[in-house]
């Protein structure tokens, strides 16, 4: 191997490590596993994860986020309540601070759930599902508040099934 050619692979070996780098901060792939995010979000749906995107941005709320779970799988949920917020579920209907939150992507307007309310702290999330009698979220025992500590990234686009193809 002369100069030329050394430098031509180190050129290319340099360029792949970056684009590595870049696939693995922005664009991670996820599964959808189950039916917690009916209808927005279908079970074996490959979705591609922002994982620096919360290093420069703060939570949104209705951003869909991937996080650990404590059997170390991934969730996928969508940001209901912030730090600081608190969040009330009164006959099934959300309330964020005293506001009736408007969510048009649930599965079923009429859905099962005890009433709760509960101050975010900060550092945490309070996430749900869309399909809200089918979702393990932060109502449930295992979920709770979400800490910022273990959130994957946001999902921003579905890459698979191809007719579903888009950001979300």
């Amino acid at each position: 191997m002369n100069k030329n050619e050394a430098i031509e692979w180190i050129k290319a070996l340099g360029v792949s490590v970056i684009l590595a780098a870049f696939l693995v901060m922005f664009a991670r792939p996820t599964i959808v596993y189950g039916d917690s995010m009916n209808q927005t979000l279908q079970h074996k749906d490959i979705l591609l994860t922002n994982q620096a995107y919360y290093k420069v941005k703060d939570f949104t709320y209705g951003d869909i986020i991937v996080f650990k779970s404590i059997e170390n799988t991934n969730y996928i949920k969508r940001v209901i309540g912030v730090g600081g917020d608190v969040v009330k579920i009164l006959n099934g209907v959300v309330y964020i601070n005293d506001v009736e939150l408007i969510e048009e992507y649930i599965f079923e307007d009429d859905y099962l759930s005890s009433d709760l309310e509960v101050i975010v702290p900060e550092g945490k999330v309070f996430v749900l599902g869309d399909n809200r009698n089918d979702s393990k979220d932060s109502r449930h025992w295992a979920v709770g508040l979400v800490d910022e500590s273990i959130i994957v990234g946001r999902a921003y686009v579905r890459l698979f099934p191809f007719k579903n193809i888009g950001s979300i």
